[in-house]
């Protein structure tokens, strides 16, 4: 059959997806695998693929997206690219917030198979989301899948010890055009985040600054954002004495080259761990109660400076305990074979189906999000710029700057005035 996995970012997901497309060729399957944001609906007319595989159904225009397909024919297949969340955090959370991890949309009329992480999380999913049990698959910790190939070698050339600061500040940084944003910016919720995540990243700027000065002489200092942050703050005030990575490079190629990590409670301790490489949690901003117990965890520039003078290089210092708990619950099985057991799952379930399809080769032009006419014109008015969507390609006319959403598919599109700004045509 033919496959389209449409993949969502260029870091860890794509790796992820092109493990999980080679798996699937041994079973005969013709795989390709695309960018969900840039190239998903020319994806599905032009290459018309009788399977999607698709991120998390976690926004409208997600929603939208795997409705519109299904009416086609194409059979719905989602992947989860994140964990999702332990019982404990999960019953700890009021409905808006649950409802923003397990989708705000009953997407379950529209996929056919969901594949998770855990059977911790799936069994959440099956209970209070969308989907019932007998369409999900719990497939074991997918981001890790990169570490256990043959072909994955650590740097181990002769050179100075490096400290690698992987952010995790998302709501204060985030790319307004980076997909689904999933919280409302005017909700009680984004404001309570947006100020935890900038108080943090303040004091990871003042903390780092002060490492390199006093420090400078011992390690090389690096930096990576997270997938969707934007890294305009850390340039300005670190671009000239730390080593900023560029925005699309996956986490697995970083840290073959790096001796340390510090992290603000992120899965990276995980892939650190299957490199050997100590890692430390500094200001903490995860809320998932085992995650945040992985490393050694301080929320002051005292505390790291005593752990990385401390600190032996070439060893994990990983809670076994907690990481061991992590797979019961809530990751699933870390042995390298998630993308091997969704491949089986997946050829399983379409061995099953007769799947016939009927897909136009253009995508239909509706407008639905024309929610915002002060701001989003579908004809120019005087003033407007003229703005050409990155996702659905479509032309809608807006004034030049600020932020709009796509008439036609619903892309959020950050714009900045100057030459030629990313998505505007002069």
């Amino acid at each position: 059959m033919r496959i389209a996995i449409l993949t969502l970012t260029g870091q860890r997901d794509k790796c992820i997806d092109n493990i999980l497309a080679d798996k699937l060729r041994k079973y005969g399957h013709e795989v390709t695998v695309r960018s969900y944001i840039y190239a998903g609906m020319e994806t599905v007319c032009y290459e018309k693929p009788d399977v999607i595989i698709h991120p998390m159904v976690g926004g409208q225009y997600k929603y939208d997206f795997v409705k519109q397909c299904k009416e086609w024919g194409i059979e719905v297949i989602v992947r989860r690219g994140e964990a999702g969340m332990c019982r404990e955090q999960f019953d700890a959370l009021d409905d808006n917030r649950r409802s923003l991890t397990l989708g705000n949309w009953d997407y379950s009329p529209y996929v056919d198979l969901e594949l998770v992480w855990g059977l911790g999380f799936a069994n959440i999913i099956h209970k209070h989301g969308h989907m019932q049990g007998k369409n999900l698959r719990s497939c074991g910790a997918f981001a890790f899948d990169p570490y256990f190939l043959p072909e994955y070698k650590k740097d181990d050339t002769d050179r100075k010890k490096t400290i690698l600061f992987a952010t995790g500040f998302s709501t204060c940084d985030c790319r307004s055009n980076y997909c689904e944003l999933g919280i409302a910016e005017d909700s009680d919720y984004h404001e309570e985040i947006y100020a935890i995540h900038r108080a943090a990243r303040d004091t990871w700027i003042s903390s780092i600054k002060k490492l390199v000065l006093e420090h400078g002489d011992q390690w090389d200092f690096e930096l990576k954002v997270r997938p969707g942050e934007m890294p305009d703050e850390y340039i300005k005030e670190l671009g000239s004495i730390v080593k900023i990575h560029p925005q699309m490079i996956s986490s697995s190629e970083v840290l073959k080259h790096v001796d340390v990590l510090v992290h603000s409670g992120s899965t990276l301790a995980i892939e650190a761990h299957l490199l050997n490489i100590p890692s430390f949690d500094f200001c903490n901003v995860n809320p998932d109660p085992l995650l945040s117990m992985v490393s050694p965890l301080t929320y002051t520039h005292e505390g790291l400076e005593f752990f990385l003078k401390k600190v032996e290089t070439g060893l994990s210092n990983i809670n076994y305990t907690v990481f061991h708990k992590l797979q019961d619950y809530l990751y699933g099985s870390i042995d390298g074979k998630a993308c091997e057991r969704a491949a089986d799952y997946i050829d399983n379930h379409l061995q099953m189906n007769d799947i016939k399809t009927n897909i136009p080769n253009t995508w239909p032009k509706v407008v639905r999000y024309h929610d915002d006419p002060e701001n989003v014109h579908l004809e120019k008015q005087e003033g407007d710029s003229r703005w050409a969507c990155i996702c659905c390609r479509t032309v809608y006319w807006a004034t030049a700057g600020g932020v709009t959403r796509c008439p036609y598919c619903g892309m959020q599109i950050h714009m900045t005035v100057g030459d030629r700004p990313q998505g505007v045509l002069k």
